[in-house]
């Protein structure tokens, strides 16, 4: 049997559909003009202070950066701003003294998360953000020292049991317990033993060679291989250069010290120490000769400043620059005969005169 749908029973439909459709879109335009309407002065002000006691001033200031500064209704809260910015700076200098004094305590994770709720808070963040990362940075170096430093105490343990264990598989090669421990031992050094190439390829990277030499050393003395010892001889080698190069500068930074100072004998001392251990170094080189020309130069004219005011038989004051002399070149024979017989004349003088 055919069925009829009756005229009027999807129109009806329609006509309701539609409404709720109306009232969906009225609803909508609703919250979009409520949306769209400016905040009063009183309720942006009562805002204000609300985040300000909860220290929201990453709020507070994009409340300020939508103000239009044009209109006078705002001025009175666009006054506050200086005001909330020196509150703001004393809250971020309290962050910075709570945090180092939690770091004092050694409480590190409580000082990271005053910062991050600090940080979280604040939209000018420039100051906090480097004590941040730097507190971070410390954190994370003092976590690497202690496991690099444990690592290093657990591969010097296993190294010390490898003549034991050694001993105990000569002695029992069979017994099942012995080789279980031998087993989970030998496991256990190619686990540190892996660990400690990674140190010291990490500490090679970072050119920590010291750390770096110890790592390698440690990881040959339980796994020993030619790729670790040539690893270990190339580094030994760079770090003897690295020392050499420290050495070269140190003994240059004293030579100008002394040169500065007048002290020519102790600056020459310092030249020839650094071309002994680096013959090849032209700095040095010809810092020397010009130092052994200009002394060469003071010498002479000492000398016959000397001799000059020994004929005038100004006799203590040629012994006087003479013996400066001497402390210029000690070694020169010229001067110390001058000396020597310019004292035996200065003695006879002062005899003479005594006896008078």
């Amino acid at each position: 049997m055919l069925h009829i749908a009756s005229p009027t029973k999807y129109p009806l439909r329609i006509l309701f559909n539609s409404a709720r459709l109306l009232i969906i879109i009225c609803a909508c335009l609703a919250v979009y003009s409520c949306a769209l309407k400016r905040p009063t002065p009183e309720s942006i002000n009562d805002d204000i202070n609300l985040w300000l006691e909860k220290k929201q001033f990453i709020r507070i200031d994009n409340a300020f950066d939508t103000i239009d500064a044009s209109n006078p209704h705002y001025s009175a809260i666009l006054k506050r701003r200086p005001y909330i910015e020196n509150i703001k700076k004393t809250y971020i200098k309290s962050i910075s003294a709570k945090a180092n004094r939690l770091k004092n305590k050694g409480q590190w994770q409580q000082a990271i998360n005053v910062y991050a709720h600090a940080l979280a808070n604040l939209k000018d963040k420039t100051p906090l953000i480097g004590e941040h990362a730097q507190l971070v940075n410390e954190r994370n170096d003092k976590i690497n020292g202690l496991r690099k430093e444990l690592l290093i105490k657990r591969a010097k343990s296993l190294a010390s049991y490898q003549k034991i264990y050694l001993q105990l598989n000569q002695l029992i090669p069979d017994d099942n317990s012995a080789q279980y421990d031998i087993h989970r031992y030998e496991k256990d050094k190619l686990y540190v033993s892996s660990h400690l190439e990674k140190c010291g390829e990490l500490a090679n990277v970072n050119r920590q060679f010291d750390v770096a030499i110890e790592c390698f050393s440690l990881s040959y003395e339980l796994m020993p291989n030619k790729h670790k010892l040539d690893h270990i001889k190339t580094l030994e080698a760079t770090l003897g250069k690295i020392k050499l190069q420290k050495r070269d500068t140190e003994l240059l930074a004293a030579y100008k010290t002394a040169y500065s100072k007048k002290r020519f004998i102790e600056a020459k001392k310092h030249l020839n120490m650094l071309l002994k251990t680096s013959p090849e170094h032209k700095k040095a080189k010809l810092l020397l000769k010009k130092l052994n020309t200009e002394l060469e130069i003071k010498l002479q004219d000492m000398l016959a400043s000397g001799k000059y005011l020994y004929s005038q038989n100004k006799i203590n004051e040629a012994l006087v620059i003479w013996k400066k002399a001497q402390k210029i070149a000690p070694g020169n024979k010229e001067l110390t005969q001058l000396i020597y017989r310019t004292e035996k004349v200065s003695k006879k003088i002062k005899s003479l005169e005594h006896n008078q």
